[in-house]
């Protein structure tokens, strides 16, 4: 474990002068910019869009101006990018990789896949403002502060539309849970 912190602004002001040493700052939000995208789009985009992101900053890092913290600028990045995609794919239907999954495969493996598009059919049942919510906080691990920046909302707002937002995907996942069950009953009896 890592015995000292991460001095961001120290980092922030050597990569603006030397883009070489803009690696520590990479190095630092990698992960949570990977999980941000990871339920968003398929894992070859994944990889893709966390390596525009970072492009992106490394190249406008003398427009950070500090007024807001590094992971609101960083995941505003992640959030255009993102929509830049989305406009290029003209919002067709998430391509899910399940070519990846081989006769092999274990049931636990199988079961890992469906609880994962079980819970991406109920993020998709919620409005786009609370899963980009639900997706920072959980996924890009971003405080209600950073969220609330980069949301343009109060911190409350955020919380609250948050709590709701995680009720109605409990109730969606519920529902598939119970439509799994009354197709095994129809199946097996």
């Amino acid at each position: 474990m890592e015995s000292t912190s991460f001095d961001e602004k120290y980092w922030i002001s050597r990569a603006k002068e030397n883009r070489e040493d803009f690696a520590p700052i990479y190095d630092h939000y990698v992960k949570r910019i990977y999980r941000y995208f990871s339920f968003k789009v398929g894992k070859t985009l994944v990889e893709d869009l966390t390596q525009q992101t970072f492009l992106k900053a490394m190249s406008r890092l003398d427009s950070f101006r500090e007024e807001s913290l590094f992971s609101t600028w960083l995941f505003q990045i992640a959030k255009y990018t993102l929509m830049d995609e989305q406009r290029k794919q003209k919002r067709r239907p998430r391509e899910w990789e399940l070519g990846s999954l081989s006769a092999n495969s274990s049931a636990c493996y199988a079961e890992q896949a469906t609880t994962q598009l079980d819970l991406t059919s109920a993020l998709q049942q919620i409005n786009e403002i609370e899963r980009e919510i639900i997706m920072l906080r959980f996924f890009g691990e971003c405080t209600f502060a950073e969220i609330a920046q980069i949301m343009q909302m109060g911190e409350s707002a955020v919380k609250n539309r948050m709590y709701r937002a995680l009720e109605k995907v409990k109730g969606n996942l519920r529902g598939s849970e119970d439509s799994y069950e009354a197709q095994f009953r129809r199946d097996c009896f």
